[in-house]
């Protein structure tokens, strides 16, 4: 198995964490051999800043496009075979791609695999997330995304057979990405590690956050609509889970139409907690 490894980070005005995150990189006990990164149309300015680094190969793009044309870009760059992702403003431990190269050898029958992830912002650790399936099957996702992309490992050719990132989702084009490459028949294993720390800032207008996850939701449901009719239970716990979690991110009236339409899937549809 060629081992070599491209790292992909979109970079969206993330100057005041950067360092920290392609520190992680540098600090793996295993090198990697790549790191491409993404400037997503923040200018002259951010241009500036990342050729301070000379570990880095930077992509300018003329205009802020999103992460997942960010990542398709990198990713098209990219000169080997296996890609990880990070967020310019998320990290690593030191021995996260050591350990995800082991798990591909011992386990040729996935085309990636990811980690458990712990989440984080500046006042130190929020949550920790190692309870996922081992090997994740579309039922898996019809649920929960479960997999991000700071902590996946993947070949470029599987993610090439299903043609890379959808850029025209909202929000939940990971979550997209991997329905579509467990149904083009590749699998993905989970090392059940906290290898991937994400920070979380609440970035931006906190009822934005939620509209995007709702609308993002339903247009995951509505672009694998035959895969989700096809499981009608977990198609309504996705769909009250989608409303509590819309509700959780927003205030106001907006806050209480998520959870009555919610509280209405449940009623309608028998969903259990």
């Amino acid at each position: 198995m060629n081992t070599s490894i491209s790292v992909v980070i979109p970079f969206f005005h993330a100057e005041e964490f950067f360092e920290e995150t392609l520190n992680s990189v540098l600090a793996q006990t295993v090198p990697v051999d790549e790191i491409i990164v993404v400037n997503d149309g923040c200018g002259q300015e951010a241009a500036n800043y990342l050729a301070n680094f000379p570990e880095i190969t930077v992509i300018n793009l003329p205009n802020n496009q999103g992460p997942s044309i960010a990542r398709n870009t990198g990713i098209k760059k990219a000169k080997n075979e296996l890609i990880a992702f990070l967020d310019a403003d998320d990290s690593w431990l030191p021995n996260k791609i050591e350990l995800q190269i082991q798990f591909l050898e011992q386990n040729p029958q996935f085309s990636g695999c990811h980690t458990g992830v712990e989440t984080f912002n500046n006042e130190g650790k929020l949550n920790q997330f190692t309870d996922k399936p081992a090997d994740i099957t579309i039922e898996d996702l019809l649920v929960s995304s479960h997999i991000t992309p700071p902590s996946l490992l993947i070949k470029k050719s599987t993610l090439a057979k299903v043609n890379f990132f959808d850029h025209t989702m909202k929000c939940s084009e990971d979550h997209d990405l991997s329905m579509r490459i467990l149904l083009a028949g590749d699998k993905i294993g989970f090392l059940d590690q906290v290898l991937t720390r994400v920070r979380r800032m609440n970035h931006g207008n906190i009822s934005s956050n939620g509209r995007s996850t709702f609308i993002g939701h339903w247009q995951l449901m509505k672009k694998h609509r035959s895969t989700f009719n096809a499981h009608p239970k977990l198609k309504h716990q996705f769909m009250y889970k989608t409303c509590m979690t819309a509700g959780g991110k927003t205030v106001g009236l907006e806050k209480k139409c998520y959870y009555l339409l919610g509280k209405l899937i449940k009623i309608l549809f028998s969903v259990k907690d």
